[in-house]
């Protein structure tokens, strides 16, 4: 393995993640939130966690871990999943793979260098919160937060970053990196994450009952990937009292070694597979379902006779003005086809529909009594999972199945053809929606195996009906309308992570404090309550007219979609000619443009090149018209006026 070259894999990834939607936005986030728990305006807590009501520091080694544990699995495990998961996709879709598998960097050095950026770029991000976390707490000033602040000790804050993010980082981004590679489809990536917040965050988190034995308790301590179940079980529960915990470290046992000790081991022989898949892709020696498909699918192009011999007329083409209903029918039914083809469909509702199936069974009342369950009771208790997961998978599949068309080339044909680009979105929309529909079919399974389980009170699918399908769809098609203005209004899919992302963390944000009203309450967060004796009679009118209104944003954003897609993108080839007349050109000094430059330049010595490089520039920023007349009347362009800018005249002579 050579140095040089891993670390030219590294240097290109490394400081390319600097300039990324993605990763601003996430240091963005990171500050905010640091801001909010600094002022205490944003709080995160679990049980008691102030410990006999005597109010404990925040700045203390375990309140920060205890952050640090649920910031690593809400806001660094999309991240990640998106910079590692979409590294080497992102490479084949621009096709610079293929460029550098045919130089001497081998599979080893080129996936771990993209490893290493990404691990070391992630890492970046972590100081940058413990420092925001820091300077929020310990240099801005804030009266109402004086009694729960301490003195200032870096390892209080290093030490979290440590032993709980680092390897966090690792396994995420080996496993993401693998996953991508090996899948090669950019929602399978995804699949990490929401698996995981639905693991920790509606099981592992929370569900800790009186009667589950030592043993189990201790298994899924190690299986929890952000270590917050082994903070809460062995010391949070505990009180030792709050001394103890404002300026004692945090002990770490056997049982928390061997949880890391998963992650790392885990993480890095993901990125071994991963080298082991691209050696094997690049040899021809491995491939995926889709090669293999498309190989078994191959056949033989007919000869020249065969192909001339069949008439146009055969083929029963025919032309004519399509209807707004049937463009979005067209465009729907390719993207169902597609869809049964996506195997996060065959991942994500079975993991939602156990999840869904262990909350009903397994929620306990006071003194950890089971809960009576009715139809009615549980749907409004899965009503906020749904939505938070419905919501996450229409941006996964909304999102890359606009990018589709792009990174496959095919958005040239298709965006020249009449299709509407209303009738384009909206089909878009209707056939992902399928993903809404299954994730609900789903959940509902669920919660009719709980009540059979119980067999105490009858199953009634009008609750399901009220609760889902009226008051949740109108956030379904709002949300997907907004992820369409996302990408219309970015034009990639990291600026449409980036807004949606923002838009689903503030709205957390806002309803864990309490800030959101019934109004600005899109996703219906936590504000139903129900009722056998009616629908909703306290808060009908305030539900209705919040639907009104959500309905009104998903037409406002959708019509916004409409206008800003851009079915044609900026001439490269000429934008680099206009600006290369104005000398203002960036292309030529940095980027592979500039590598490009450099090199042809560089390739020649003395002033000669110099010469040649500025008449080159001079030619680039020549009209095509005056070029086309000056070669057809047998001249050949050269310099008047020696060395001179690129504004100078240009002669023409005989040949």
């Amino acid at each position: 393995m050579s140095i040089a070259r891993l670390s030219a894999a590294f240097d290109v990834e490394f400081w390319h993640s600097f300039r990324r939607p993605l990763f601003i936005a996430l240091v963005i986030f990171l500050a905010l939130t640091a801001f909010g728990l600094s002022s205490g305006k944003m709080s995160i807590s679990s049980g008691d966690s102030t410990v006999g009501g005597t109010k404990s520091w925040i700045t203390s080694e375990f309140a920060q871990t205890q952050m640090t544990t649920y910031l690593v699995v809400l806001y660094y495990s999309f991240f990640i999943a998106v910079a590692a998961g979409l590294a080497l996709l992102r490479d084949r879709e621009v096709k610079v793979d293929v460029l550098l598998h045919s130089t001497p960097m081998t599979p080893a050095e080129y996936v771990w260098g993209r490893f290493l950026a990404v691990f070391l770029s992630f890492v970046v991000v972590m100081v940058w919160q413990a420092a925001m976390l820091a300077f929020f707490n310990h240099v801005v000033p804030n009266s109402s937060a004086i009694e729960i602040r301490g003195p200032f000790s870096f390892g209080n804050y290093l030490m979290p970053a440590l032993m709980i993010g680092v390897p966090f980082i690792v396994f995420y981004t080996g496993v993401s990196m693998y996953i991508g590679e090996r899948t090669r489809n950019a929602v399978m990536v995804f699949v990490l994450p929401v698996a995981t917040l639905l693991i920790c965050g509606f099981f592992l988190w929370t569900w800790s009952p009186s009667w589950l034995s030592l043993e189990w308790n201790r298994v899924l301590q190690v299986l929890d990937v952000s270590g917050y179940r082994w903070l809460n079980e062995t010391h949070l529960k505990v009180d030792r009292g709050v001394q103890f915990y404002n300026t004692q470290h945090v002990p770490y046992d056997g049982l928390f070694w061997l949880n890391r000790l998963w992650l790392v081991g885990i993480g890095l022989g993901s990125v071994v597979l991963t080298q082991r898949s691209v050696a094997m892709s690049i040899r021809g020696t491995g491939s995926t379902k889709v090669t293999r498909r498309v190989r078994k699918q191959r056949v033989e192009a007919p000869t020249w006779e065969e192909a001339t011999g069949a008439l146009l007329t055969t083929l029963g083409m025919r032309a004519r003005a399509t209807s707004l209903r049937e463009s979005v029918v067209t465009v729907a039914k390719s993207e169902w086809r597609e869809l049964r083809r996506q195997p996060g469909l065959y991942i994500f509702v079975p993991l939602i529909l156990v999840q869904s199936l262990g909350n009903v069974l397994l929620a306990v009342g006071a003194f950890d009594t089971p809960l009576l369950l009715t139809p009615g009771n549980s749907a409004v208790a899965v009503a906020n999972q749904c939505s938070v997961f419905v919501c996450l998978l229409l941006m996964f599949y909304i999102t890359e199945s606009l990018e589709r068309e792009r990174s496959t080339g095919f958005s040239q044909l298709l965006f020249s053809t009449p299709l509407g680009t209303g009738a384009f979105l909206g089909g878009k929309v209707l056939a992902n929606g399928v993903v809404a529909v299954l994730v609900l079919l789903g959940s509902l399974l669920a919660c009719w195996i709980a009540i059979a389980v119980q067999h105490t009170v009858s199953f009634s699918l009008t609750p399901f009906f009220m609760t889902w399908g009226l008051l949740m769809t109108p956030t379904f098609l709002a949300w997907s309308a907004f992820v369409l203005f996302a990408y219309a209004s970015t034009g990639n899919r990291y600026g449409s992570y980036v807004l949606c992302l923002g838009v689903m963390i503030f709205s957390g944000y806002k309803a864990l404090t309490g800030g959101m009203s019934w109004a600005g309450n899109w996703p219906l967060f936590s504000v139903m309550r129900w009722s056998d004796l009616g629908f909703f009679e306290t808060d009908r009118m305030a539900l209705v007219l919040n639907r009104i209104g959500t309905l009104g944003l998903g037409v406002f954003f959708f019509v916004i979609a409409t206008r800003l897609f851009r079915r044609r993108g900026a001439d490269a080839v000429r934008t680099m000619h206009r600006l290369a007349q104005r000398g203002e050109c960036p292309a030529l000094h940095g980027g592979a443009g500039g590598v490009l430059h450099r090199a042809s330049v560089h390739g020649e010595p003395g002033n000669r090149r110099r010469r040649r490089a500025q008449s080159r520039q001079e030619l680039l920023g020549q009209e095509p018209e005056d070029l086309v007349r000056s070669t057809a009347s047998g001249h050949r362009p050269c310099r008047r006026g020696g060395e001179g800018g690129p504004g100078q005249t240009l002669a023409f002579e005989r040949r």
